[in-house]
């Protein structure tokens, strides 16, 4: 238990081992990986590191780590007894650059996300899937955001709890829609749907730089070939938070060991 501290900005780091998908995942290495980086950074920026790997619903079938680091973030730190000024959600399957800057000091107090563009078809047939669950609500695809990053405060925590409670009281809903017919997403299409519902002000206009997602379709694992003498791959040149999403699960931990291997002197 944390004693009452002077508030911070947090990063809330989600990594619950869930055994039913170890195989599918080609183990849960990579968490280590994930981990040295956002401590590093989290130091060297005096921001706190809070870490979430016990679940607080033991049915990770109803409740999968997805949909418990967003549901549950607000309970947790409050429980926990950590004073925060913003909150940084982001997934284990990230790793941040040693000399990132502070993106904290650039969301404006606003709910902040970025852009999910990656696979058009899979977020319209995502969108049109949740649909009725919301009482077929117009939700603006040119406003999507990918929920494995989110920056937010204590003026989002009532629509966090409100999608908690809908989440409770429609539980078979939207599992019989995550594994039975829409089968795309857990608590990211929801999520979206639900902040546009409530009118909450949503700012993605930070860098792509803050958010590499699938960098295999974009080419970001190769270097310049017209500048030899420099390999560096240009995720690690040109990002700040390197999300291995979209690879095969099962080539993810081997994704990351690659990088950390390539980066790690610059952590120390």
């Amino acid at each position: 238990m944390h004693s009452m501290t002077q508030s911070k900005n947090v990063i809330w780091w989600t990594a619950i081992n869930n055994p039913a998908h170890r195989e599918k995942y080609g183990g849960y290495d990579y968490f280590e990986h994930s981990k040295k980086t956002w401590q590093y950074w989290c130091k060297k920026n005096n921001v706190e590191f809070v870490e979430f790997i016990e679940p607080r619903e033991l049915d990770l079938k109803r409740f999968n780590p997805n949909w418990q680091k967003c549901l549950f973030v607000f309970d947790e730190l409050e429980e926990r007894n950590i004073e925060y000024n913003k909150i940084a959600l982001i997934d284990s399957s990230a790793m941040i650059k040693w000399n990132a800057p502070n993106f904290f000091d650039l969301t404006d107090d606003r709910f902040t996300a970025w852009r999910d563009m990656d696979n058009m078809r899979w977020v319209h047939d995502s969108i049109v899937g949740y649909k009725k669950l919301y009482n077929d609500f117009e939700c603006d695809i040119l406003k999507y955001f990918n929920s494995g990053f989110m920056i937010f405060n204590k003026s989002h925590k009532k629509h966090f709890n409100s999608l908690k409670d809908h989440y409770y009281k429609n539980a078979d809903k939207y599992i019989e829609l995550q594994s039975s017919t829409v089968k795309k997403g857990n608590d990211q299409t929801p999520l979206n749907y639900w902040m546009q519902m409530n009118n909450v002000e949503i700012n993605l206009d930070l860098p792509i730089a803050y958010n590499l997602t699938h960098m295999h379709r974009k080419e970001m694992f190769v270097h310049n070939w017209q500048l030899d003498i420099d390999r560096t791959p240009h995720f690690i040149k040109h990002g700040y938070v390197w999300r291995f999403n979209g690879i095969p699960k099962n080539e993810r931990t081997k994704a990351m060991h690659w990088t950390w291997d390539k980066v790690r002197a610059n952590y120390v």
